[in-house]
């Protein structure tokens, strides 16, 4: 679940946040336009786009800034700073937030832009609130499960079975053939693949499952407790243990990167990851319910770059410049190579590499990925979202049944009403 897995930043981020503070100002002592840039990710990562920007923008500087966490912990920041107005200039707009970013007056409207020309209308329908775009979606996510391949072999596998029942047969059968860890997924990523099903499901429909939800059409006990019941599953067979509830994302991105893990949900963004890590891997499918169901997966269009509406001038001319590096050929490329993430637009196709060629087939190519949030009531996605964890953790430990858990998301449902 890519907000999970795709936006952790580094130990050493609280760094960048302190010091940038200083620099939300309007011009730097040398006489550039000083830009102050907030986001999602690591400075690591984001230094090498900054740098090529920089050199064909030499009279404008970029003030990076991040937060420690993952997607929850940016957007709690991101609201701290809109509220003590100290809003960065351009800035990472999570979909989950846009419609209070746009109410409130800090997304600059987007539509007719130049460089909006190169976004795909998918992209652009997650970043539009009634009728306009106000952030530019460049790139697009899939979760996949990455699977070490020479586990796998141990139990007489080379891939991930279609269906869930199959996936669990094999999860038995690698710790019955001595694998220690067959799976785990980590404490704000539980049910990595219930959106697939549920995406699935919902495409056979006029409405979408979580948009019947949102629209008081249905319950989360209605639609979601069979889901869980399925998930579950993974318990009841004993292949996956409540000390999942412990673990972060990156204690699991370890385990699989030492060779401890078999399978774990993941994403492109773990490709540079586990390639250095030197072990024998590949991505694969997420198992479906039902033999013969579409193959569908979360994911959606990533997190747009905004600019904020209240700044103008100079200012706002080094940010719409920034964006339209970001958009170019050569800035998608350097956020593919160093951010590992998949650029989805009009002007570039994308070299995915070939350990991620099955789920990009399956999944982006398609466009059959999907996104429980989308459906849900604007204002709650963030807090409804996380509370979909703290349930399945309860699940977990055995607190609570899978029906108890989708009661309670109903219960936290009408406090966001």
């Amino acid at each position: 679940m890519k907000k999970t897995w795709q936006t952790i930043v580094g130990a050493g981020a609280a760094i960048a946040m302190i010091a940038s503070f200083a620099g939300c100002g309007s011009s730097s002592a040398s006489g550039k336009t000083e830009l102050s840039f907030f986001a999602n990710n690591t400075q690591d990562l984001y230094q090498p786009i900054i740098d090529a920007f920089e050199k064909e923008n030499p009279d404008i500087t970029i003030k990076f800034s991040t937060t420690n966490g993952a997607q929850a912990g940016y957007q709690q920041t991101l609201q701290t700073r809109i509220s003590g107005g100290q809003l960065a200039d351009v800035y990472v707009a999570p979909p989950e937030q846009l419609s209070d970013l746009v109410k409130n007056g800090v997304a600059k409207d987007l539509t007719d832009e130049s460089f909006m020309s190169r976004i795909g209308d998918t992209n652009k329908a997650q970043a539009t609130v009634n009728g306009k775009v106000y952030a530019m979606s460049i790139t697009a996510w899939t979760n996949a499960y990455a699977y070490n391949k020479d586990l796998l072999a141990k139990a007489g596998y080379d891939s991930i079975p279609e269906t869930w029942d199959e996936f669990i047969d094999m999860l038995k059968a690698l710790k019955d053939a001595g694998v220690e860890k067959p799976y785990l997924e980590p404490k704000a990523g539980l049910g990595a693949l219930v959106e697939g099903w549920i995406g699935y499901d919902s495409s056979k429909q006029s409405k979408s499952v979580d948009q019947q939800i949102g629209d008081g059409d249905s319950t989360f006990a209605k639609s979601y407790t069979k889901y869980y019941k399925q998930w579950a599953k993974l318990f009841d067979a004993g292949v996956m243990g409540s000390e999942v509830t412990g673990l972060a994302d990156d204690q699991v991105r370890s385990e699989f990167a030492a060779g401890r893990l078999a399978v774990m949900p993941s994403g492109y963004w773990d490709v540079n990851t586990f390639k250095k890590a030197g072990i024998n891997f590949a991505f694969g499918r997420m198992p479906m319910l039902h033999k013969g169901d579409t193959p569908y997966a979360p994911g959606a269009a990533d997190s747009g770059y905004a600019i904020n509406a209240k700044i103008d001038g100079a200012k706002l001319k080094a940010a719409e410049s920034f964006l339209d590096f970001l958009s170019s050929e050569e800035g998608l490329k350097l956020i593919q190579d160093n951010m590992g993430l998949i650029p989805s637009t009009k002007n570039y196709t994308p070299d995915i590499d070939e350990t991620f060629k099955e789920p990009y087939d399956l999944y982006l190519k398609t466009g059959n990925v999907y996104l429980n949030t989308l459906g849900w009531p604007a204002s709650g996605r963030s807090a409804l979202r996380a509370e979909t964890f703290a349930q399945l953790q309860q699940v977990a430990l055995g607190s609570i049944t899978p029906a108890q858990a989708t009661a309670n998301l109903d219960a936290k449902l009408k406090t966001l009403s």
